[in-house]
């Protein structure tokens, strides 16, 4: 199907279509067909359920076409008012958390839309928005320490073995339950604090 003759479905219909899958058990490609759409864009709307029902119960009329723009500028600017009113209540915002607030948006505005990396890329550098970490979780090696038991203690350590029997392992620790180490913030704000990281972990050789 060429992009001259896809099909834009109103939020409606993307609905039916979800229940004609889900509910009905009709395949999806046999829904696609159905709906004179792609295979591809068919499965996006199944992901999308939530937000699509979301809507629906906003949105009073959803038989209206979501519009097709090239530029998507409500979706950017809504996103970008959205973080501006997150970051200075500590809100934890990471690439994947600017996703799905996009793709929500994106439904809520209804404008068709994927948030791919590019366009995340693209996002950050027009707002001048980048990773920091939470202030106090920086820490530096004892070189000094390190040097020494290399020099002095493991050659001690290797009496007695052949070369062929000494082999490195490397430890690392899990931790299941910790939260991201930083979060996405504009350019010029302040450190953000951070808290007590939880200590559950699984360790791996």
């Amino acid at each position: 199907m060429s992009a001259s003759q896809r099909k834009t479905l109103s939020i409606s219909e993307q609905l039916e279509l979800i229940d004609d899958v889900k509910v009905k058990k009709l395949k999806l490609s046999a829904a696609a067909k159905k709906y004179g759409i792609g295979y591809s864009t068919a499965a996006k709307i199944l992901k999308k359920e939530d937000d699509l029902r979301s809507c629906m119960q906003m949105n009073g009329n959803t038989n209206r076409k979501r519009k097709r723009q090239s530029v998507h500028k409500d979706v950017n600017e809504a996103l970008t008012q959205w973080f501006t009113q997150a970051c200075p209540h500590g809100a934890t915002v990471t690439d994947h958390v600017i996703r799905q607030k996009a793709t929500q948006l994106a439904v809520n505005l209804e404008v068709d839309f994927e948030p791919s990396n590019g366009w995340l890329m693209r996002w950050k550098q027009a707002n001048n928005v980048s990773f920091k970490k939470f202030h106090g979780e920086s820490t530096s090696a004892d070189h000094g320490s390190a040097n020494e038991w290399v020099t002095n203690v493991l050659p001690q350590l290797f009496r007695g073995y052949d070369p062929k029997d000494v082999r490195n392992y490397d430890e690392t620790g899990i931790f299941y339950k910790a939260m991201p180490s930083g979060s996405l913030r504009f350019a010029g704000d302040e450190e953000s604090n951070g808290t007590n990281v939880p200590k559950d972990r699984l360790t791996m050789l």
